[in-house]
């Protein structure tokens, strides 16, 4: 349903001046619904003046609600993106960029105020103790403060706790904590734990790894085995720790990288000293044109300057990117750049983050036709498919074959379009000659029923080449692709809905939540519904054949059908004693069902 704009909003809107500035959306009880920004006002909004706006769903929502409009006017771009960030915070508005996991980064902190210091995870720096990372996120914090107990044989517990034990606790019986509660351990031992922590906390591990296969080689030698034991498992925890355990670049560079989606969800992964260690989500209520949207993410991401900086990588450049750059630079003390890449491995960062995005539970949106059109145009390296065809065959229980033919025009059913073919003779179970002849056939009524842009055709790399053998012996030029379904414990591939390529020899994997996989699922499911259909009304009937028999009810009818694969001319002619076999069959009822088949099957 398409919301047309309030009468006194649309007053409004039609006041805007062309200035650069801001402008506030208000509902009936004058709550603030939204907040944006514009180098030019006037023309920013005329989108909004426009019955259904621009098609999205959230336009519709803000177009129901929304009563009155204010705009605020400034000097400079600049001053718009500081009112606009400042507005935001001050009102909240429902339908602005929605944050998620906005926290700060991991440390992983030793105490320095107690004779046995405590081992633990802080989301900030305090003023007592010792902090270091950032790590990327709680889990791998809490491997390395776990790997760490495990090499060292520090506490985590409180120090009410550490005073008020009389035993020692689980954690000491799992060899990842030496107890000092109940002096398992002198103070002076325990220090040099810290020491050995400290110096793999700050990347010295290779050194304690050979200090470590000293100890343990002595240690044999005197026939110490549980000494020994024990350096050895500090070195296994220690080898552990010494993997790789963040996505690592350049060293030395500071950067972000922003992914939006189609359904306005967003991720952003920060680098820190080339090392991925946070990703933020979250998602846009609003979403606009990509590079409008960036540009009210940049804003909000970074609303008073904290985890700024130099450089700041997205998918696409917004209008006031500049501006942004200075208004960011203000508040970073230095330059930013705002980068679209192109190419290479920046490019790959971007990809990278809007798979992120991508990968957000949420409410799925379709994304408009021409943004689906172009990006299989992407992959097809060729035009836009307005027109898209998709051909299924079907079959019931191994025996009758139909196929079907659907049509969508600009991502809609078509269905006058729609067709059945009921497949020849001799093919059997052959899927692949069986899409040959449809295909055949479909050519064969192009000046009839006309071609589509792109056929799918619902299969894998053989009925892809069935479907080429047959466009090779006609006289159209079409492109054709086939579209795999996703088959779980089949490999990573295969586990993946794909295409297959004319020339290509390995498929392409298409993203989960993408707009082209979901175009592409929505047409092939229609496609199948389509074909299916016809087995159902087939298979309807002759349940209505059987039903007329007294004493056949529902558990009967399948038992039979699915027997004889159901075919009613088989079971009026098979072995009495064979039809009596069956679960809840006697002669007595063959006989019945025999003659009654015999009846309307002479």
């Amino acid at each position: 349903m398409n919301y047309v704009a309030d009468p006194g909003f649309d007053r409004d809107l039609k006041t805007a001046p062309s200035r650069p500035g801001i402008y506030l959306f208000r509902d009936a009880k004058q709550k603030v619904l939204y907040v944006g920004k514009a180098v030019d006002l006037r023309k920013r909004v005329q989108v909004y003046r426009r019955e259904g706006a621009d098609g999205r769903d959230r336009l519709k929502i803000l177009l129901r609600d929304a009563v009155s409009a204010e705009f605020r006017v400034t000097d400079t771009e600049q001053e718009a993106i500081l009112l606009e960030a400042r507005l935001v915070k001050l009102h909240l508005p429902p339908l602005n960029v929605l944050l998620k996991d906005d926290k700060s980064f991991l440390y992983v902190s030793l105490g320095t105020e107690h004779a046995f210091p405590r081992l633990g995870l802080a989301r900030k720096r305090g003023k007592h103790g010792q902090f270091f990372g950032p790590y990327p996120n709680a889990g791998s914090a809490r491997r390395a403060k776990r790997l760490l107990q495990g090499a060292f044989g520090l506490r985590d517990c409180s120090d009410h706790t550490l005073a008020n034990r009389s035993r020692a606790c689980l954690k000491h019986g799992m060899g990842l904590c030496s107890a000092p509660c109940v002096k398992r351990i002198s103070t002076q031992e325990y220090a040099r734990s810290v020491d050995g922590a400290r110096e793999v906390l700050r990347g010295k591990v290779q050194e304690r790894l050979l200090l470590e296969r000293k100890h343990m080689g002595a240690a044999s030698v005197r026939q110490d085995y549980e000494i020994a034991l024990r350096s050895r498992d500090r070195m296994r925890a220690l080898e552990a720790l010494a993997e790789p355990q963040k996505v690592r670049l350049e060293s030395g560079r500071d950067f972000d990288v922003l992914g939006l989606d189609e359904r306005g969800f967003f991720a952003l992964l920060q680098y820190r000293d080339g090392e991925w260690l946070h990703t933020r989500r979250g998602s846009l209520p609003l979403p606009e044109t990509p590079a409008a949207a960036i540009s009210q993410l940049l804003v909000a991401l970074y609303p008073d300057g904290t985890e700024l900086v130099p450089e700041i990588l997205v998918g696409a450049l917004p209008e006031e990117a500049h501006a942004l750059e200075i208004w960011l630079g203000g508040r970073l003390g230095q330059k930013v750049h705002i980068r679209a890449p192109q190419r290479g491995a920046k490019r790959s960062l971007v990809r990278m983050a809007e798979s992120n995005a991508r990968a957000q539970s949420g409410a799925v949106a379709s994304a408009p036709w021409p943004v689906v059109e172009q990006r299989i145009s992407d992959i097809l390296h060729g035009q836009r498919p307005s027109i898209v065809d998709c051909i299924d065959i079907s079959h019931l229980q191994g025996k009758e074959r139909v196929a079907s033919k659907v049509r969508f025009v600009e991502g809609r059913p078509a269905r006058s379009a729609y067709r059945r073919y009921l497949v020849g003779g001799g093919v059997g179970n052959d899927d692949f000659e069986a899409m040959r002849e449809v295909v055949a056939r479909v050519l064969a009524r192009a000046d009839e029923e006309g071609l589509p842009d792109l056929l799918v055709l619902d299969g894998g790399r053989g009925q892809l080449s069935a479907g080429l053998e047959s466009l090779s012996l006609s006289k159209h030029d079409l492109p054709i692709i086939a579209l795999a379904k996703a088959r779980k414990g089949r490999g990573p591939v295969a586990a993946e809905e794909r295409l297959f390529l004319p020339n290509h020899d390995t498929p392409c994997i298409l993203e989960p939540a993408s707009p082209e996989r979901l175009f592409f699922e929505r047409l092939r499911d229609e496609a199948h519904r389509f074909a299916i259909g016809y087995h159902r009304r087939k298979r309807e009937n002759l349940r209505l054949v059987l039903e007329e028999v007294p004493g056949v009810g529902p558990a009967k009818r399948k038992t039979l059908l699915d027997a004889y694969k159901g075919n009613l001319q088989h079971i009026r002619d098979a072995n009495p004693e064979d039809l009596a076999a069956l679960p809840g069959m006697n002669l007595s009822l063959v006989e019945i069902i025999q003659t009654h088949l015999k009846r309307l099957l002479p």
